[in-house]
């Protein structure tokens, strides 16, 4: 019997496009298994089971770490089972061993895409009937009474952006808990509006080139100019400039630079070789 569309086989030549890219559009759950290990047969019973339940929800990619050893290598599978989960291109939770069962849904939905509630759809339609203020009150009154759902500033700050209110947009996000702001849409929504803020503060760029000659371990004149390299289009300069910076000082400005520099990657192809190279130099400095 075939899979659905949406229970896959990972491989080393499809990774990268099958679950980085598919990540950027919604959860993306990696099921790492052997044939001879039993407890990771059952586990890929039940994902299979909670894949087909959810009918599409999240995209499940099962990967025999007998046939494909690299991939378990590159992600540090050293004990069977295990599964790992994906969103907006990147790792956001892993979890080793058989799980109870009941907890592999409650694992999933904590980071499934959740349906518009009626206040960001209300917001939206008001936005395109051309009142982006009255939209955006809204979203902040209900902000203030539900200060847990994120949902509501990632929308306001979309909103902004629009408007071209980059300082406004990024007050807002800089004014959320740390805890927040780490969350993967906040961060990466506040990393590109640090890059426009900052690209919008500095001078012409080739006096900022001569002054980083001068000092090149200088992180503030580093990361401006990624931030004007960027806004240039010069993608390489400024993944180069952020992966210098996040080596060489990874706890500048609580980790911007390697935050900057994943949001940048999740904009790209992910089969694109060189996107794939400084994806591989990330993951070295995250785990």
């Amino acid at each position: 019997m075939t899979n659905p569309a949406y229970i896959v086989e990972g491989t080393v030549d499809n990774f990268d496009h099958l679950v980085l890219e598919n990540s950027k559009r919604g959860l993306v759950l990696v099921d790492f298994w052997a044939p001879w290990v039993g407890p990771s047969l059952k586990q890929r019973e039940i994902l299979i089971d909670l894949a087909e339940s959810y009918q599409g929800r999240f995209l499940l990619v099962s990967v025999n770490t007998d046939d494909q050893k690299p991939l378990a290598e590159r992600f540090g599978v050293r004990s069977l089972p295990s599964f790992k989960l994906f969103r907006h291109g990147e790792l956001v939770a892993e979890y080793h061993g058989v799980q109870p069962e009941a907890d592999y849904p409650r694992i999933v939905e904590s980071y499934v895409e959740k349906p518009l509630d009626e206040t960001s759809r209300q917001a939206i339609a008001t936005w395109q009937a051309g009142d982006p203020n009255a939209a955006l009150q809204l979203l902040a009154e209900a902000a203030v009474s539900e200060p847990t759902q994120l949902a509501y500033p990632a929308l306001m700050t979309k909103i902004l952006m629009r408007q071209e209110r980059f300082p406004e947009a990024h007050t807002l996000l800089s004014a959320l808990p740390l805890e927040a702001q780490d969350s993967v849409e906040i961060r990466n929504l506040l990393a590109h509006l640090d890059f426009i803020v900052t690209a919008k503060a500095v001078g012409e760029r080739e006096l900022l080139q001569q002054q980083l000659d001068s000092t090149p371990e200088d992180p503030e004149l580093q990361y401006a100019l990624a931030a004007l390299s960027l806004m240039s289009d010069d993608i390489q300069t400024a993944l180069d400039l952020l992966l210098k910076l996040a080596r060489s000082q990874p706890g500048y400005r609580n980790g911007i630079a390697r935050k900057g520099m994943q949001a940048v990657l999740d904009q790209l192809d992910a089969q694109d070789e060189q996107v794939a190279h400084y994806r591989r130099e990330l993951y070295r400095l995250n785990y």
